[in-house]
């Protein structure tokens, strides 16, 4: 039998639930925006972290591979997406791909292999040449999400991590 969210108190056994299976913490008044019973600010984005939590108190490792396993089960997949696609597993390793955003941000990367990148040269963006991480999609005019963000000592940045998320990204292979 499902169990349905119905009362405030629902909201926060269910925040304690999350809590107790991945410990970590979602507050009850982001779930019930979440789930549209706190209608004043429903409309307000939900963080990637919290989304994370999620993904993972439903057994998912992070949100996009969530998204992943719907598309996948939903009978949508990469050829569903408008625009360009590149997919790292078509890629050689040392492939270079240059990328851009707004407001003006362009990075380059050069294909490690395994779904793995290094960026090479960068401008107006926080993440720093050296930097690697992991991505087996680019979707020209969505955002990406690249996990496992390292710096060039092998120091976790970020586990999982948005790029172009105002408007999505552009990119271009580089010969």
């Amino acid at each position: 039998m499902e169990n349905k969210v119905l009362s405030p108190n629902d909201f926060d056994t269910l925040a304690q639930n999350i809590f107790d299976k991945v410990k970590s913490q979602i507050n009850a008044k982001t779930l019930k925006r979440l789930y549209g019973y706190d209608k004043a600010e429903s409309s307000l984005s939900i963080r990637l972290d919290t989304l994370n939590i999620l993904a993972k108190y439903v057994g998912y490792d992070h949100w996009s591979e969530y998204v992943d396993h719907f598309r996948l089960v939903s009978g949508s997949g990469s050829g569903d997406f408008n625009g360009e696609t590149i997919n790292a597993e078509d890629l050689n390793v040392d492939d270079v791909l240059q990328i851009s955003w707004q407001p003006d941000r362009i990075s380059t990367l050069k294909y490690l292999g395994h779904n793995r990148f290094v960026v090479i040269a960068t401008e107006n963006s926080k993440w720093k040449v050296g930097d690697t991480f992991l991505c087996k999609h680019f979707i020209k005019g969505n955002p990406l999400y690249v996990d496992d963000l390292t710096d060039m000592d092998g120091v976790l940045k970020s586990k999982m991590y948005e790029v172009g998320g105002n408007g999505g990204i552009s990119f271009d292979m580089v010969k």
